[in-house]
């Protein structure tokens, strides 16, 4: 009777026990197996101190081994919601709160974030190439006493004496024999033959006059004749006139020069009229060019022309309207010249004649 009651006890004990032992050991089989970090579960909340600190040896881990594959997963087995993004902030963090270059945590975690991929400018600022972690100093080896190093010389020193005993040693000399030297024989000076003398030179060729400088193609060349411009844009000025200037060889006013238009429709005009050097053509609806036709002393002049200078707004190239701030481009001159828009018969030139000698 007894035994069959302890044995039902027995039984009893085993069912409690066994399957909550069981339970247990599989449990932490399964925390082992797994490597989870006490900071997260699969459903539980991240406590970010353990993260952390599981980021911070994980980084440690991967700066020793450069095993990138296993670093991975031991941050997966995190179940961070963004891993990447997570050790990017972490790193830029650590930057910012001035732990250094030399901080061998924020070293390792700007190591694993480059190797995730996700370093930031930041970090590449402050952390391009980061101090290596010092190794550790190899122990000195053992210094020879002094009493060593006074035999070794003494050693060397008493080699040296022996070696010196030896070498004074007597050897014998051979006699010097007699031998006999012949006489150099004398030799014959030669007798220096005459050298054939230079003729006297000839005659030397007379120089040759240099030639005179040619005289220029033409007495007056145009330098230079263009619109003058428009000091406000969409604007007309109001003048209308050629405001001519007559000037030397150096730049200087030239007066008594006689300009004429090349058709001679209008009077001709002579430099000096409106100031040194100076004339004026009043330009109204036409336009013509110009040339000088007379020398200050009134002998006939050659001279250069200037292109036609005109108050009609199609005689006037665009560039010159453009340059002139009549137009904003060439376009704009093509539309306005279409539709009427620029200045007819209100225009002004300026032009220069120089004396070419």
């Amino acid at each position: 009777m007894n035994n069959k009651l302890n044995a039902k006890i027995l039984l009893i004990i085993v069912i409690l026990v066994v399957p909550l032992s069981c339970l247990a050991l599989a449990i932490a089989s399964v925390f082992v197996g797994f490597g989870l970090s006490a900071s997260t579960s699969a459903s539980g909340p991240i406590d970010p101190e353990t993260v952390e600190a599981d980021i911070i040896n994980i980084a440690a881990q991967y700066a020793e081994t450069n095993d990138l594959a296993t670093a991975q997963q031991q941050l997966a087995d995190l179940n961070l919601p963004n891993t990447n993004q997570y050790i990017s902030f972490m790193a830029d963090r650590y930057i910012q709160e001035n732990a250094g270059a030399d901080d061998p945590n924020t070293q390792h975690l700007f190591v694993l974030a480059s190797a995730l991929g996700v370093s930031t400018e930041s970090m590449a600022l402050a952390l391009a190439t980061p101090t290596p972690i010092p190794t550790e100093t190899p122990v000195p080896t053992d210094t020879p006493t002094v009493e060593v190093v006074a035999e070794e010389v003494a050693a060397e020193e008493m080699a040296a004496v022996e070696v010196a005993a030896v070498e004074d040693l007597p050897t014998d000399t051979p006699e010097a024999t007699a031998t006999d030297t012949p006489e150099p024989e004398p030799t014959e000076t030669p007798i220096p033959l005459p050298t054939n003398t230079p003729a006297p030179p000839t005659d030397t060729p007379e120089p040759t006059a240099t030639p005179e400088p040619t005289q220029p193609p033409v007495d007056f060349v145009v330098k230079e004749a263009y619109l003058i411009p428009n000091p406000v844009y969409n604007s007309c000025p109001g003048a209308h006139q050629i405001y001519v200037n007559v000037v030397d060889v150096n730049g200087n006013p030239l007066d008594g020069a006689t300009v004429e238009d090349t058709f001679r429709v209008v009077p001709p005009h002579v430099s000096g009229e409106k100031g040194p050097g100076k004339l004026e053509y009043d330009l109204w609806d036409n336009g013509f060019s110009l040339e000088v036709t007379k020398k200050e002393d009134g002998a006939p002049a050659t001279s250069e022309v200037t292109p036609k200078l005109s108050s009609w707004d199609e005689d006037i190239p665009d560039e010159w309207l453009v340059q002139a701030n009549y137009c904003l481009d060439i376009a704009d001159c093509v539309a306005r010249k279409g539709h009427n828009q620029l200045c007819r018969g209100h225009y002004a030139y300026n032009v220069t004649f120089q004396k070419a000698y």
